[in-house]
């Protein structure tokens, strides 16, 4: 019997945020659920939802770094479901930089088309001071290992994924994930939940949120191990 392990965190006020970081303080909202009708009073129930398209767990496409990218919603359900292989790497502490080497160290054999997930244990820090601004990184090595791998899918459970290399310099910023997204990997990130995984292949099934004429949408991300 199939065993499901739901890799999504929930939306919730006081979620952490990419408000956090230097220059977006005003221009992410934090996520905000707020009930606007009650049972007892007005014989239903209803809340409200603000949030960024980069809220909670979220699948991006190419469109959140390219001008040509495709958005979410031009997406097939078939694309959202792939087989899937995941790399689990010793727990990374705060600020750590991930080489390739440590990845190729603990990866099973990856095939063309699959979904590519990484833990490095960071999950165990959702919402909890440091989430963001002192999550592990990628080097920029390591980035193109996995682009290297033509996955569907790359999944992370890191909220910043590209290394500190590129702070302070605009130029740089974004460039070796934007190699991703120019061979059509969708981005699905921050997982949780990696370590309920007992086996490092089955299946991803991550469903955005149907939202027209954006790069991203919340997702709930689920394995399957057969």
């Amino acid at each position: 019997m199939a065993r499901m392990i739901d890799l999504s965190g929930a939306l919730e006020n006081g979620l952490w945020g990419y408000h956090e970081l230097p220059g977006l303080e005003q221009r992410i909202p934090a996520v905000e659920v707020q009930a606007i009708a009650m049972v007892r009073d007005d014989g239903f129930f209803s809340s409200k939802i603000v949030c960024s398209t980069i809220s909670g767990t979220y699948l991006e496409s190419g469109s959140h770094m390219l001008e040509e990218g495709r958005n979410l919603d031009e997406y097939t359900v078939e694309d959202f479901m792939n087989p899937a292989k995941l790399v689990r790497i010793p727990n990374q502490e705060a600020k750590t930089l991930i080489d390739a080497q440590i990845l190729k160290a603990h990866a099973p054999r990856i095939e063309k088309g699959d979904a590519l997930i990484i833990d490095t244990g960071w999950s165990r820090m959702w919402n909890k001071p440091g989430y963001v601004l002192q999550c592990p990184n990628l080097l920029p090595a390591a980035i193109e290992w996995v682009a290297e791998k033509q996955i569907s899918i790359f999944g992370v459970d890191i909220p910043c994924i590209e290394a500190s290399w590129s702070e302070g310099d605009e130029e740089q910023k974004g460039s070796m994930l934007r190699s991703l997204f120019q061979s059509g990997t969708l981005l699905l990130a921050p997982l949780v939940n990696l370590q309920k995984i007992s086996r490092n292949s089955g299946q991803l099934i991550c469903l955005p949120l149907k939202v027209q004429g954006t790069s991203g949408a919340p997702a709930r991300a689920v394995f399957i191990e057969d």
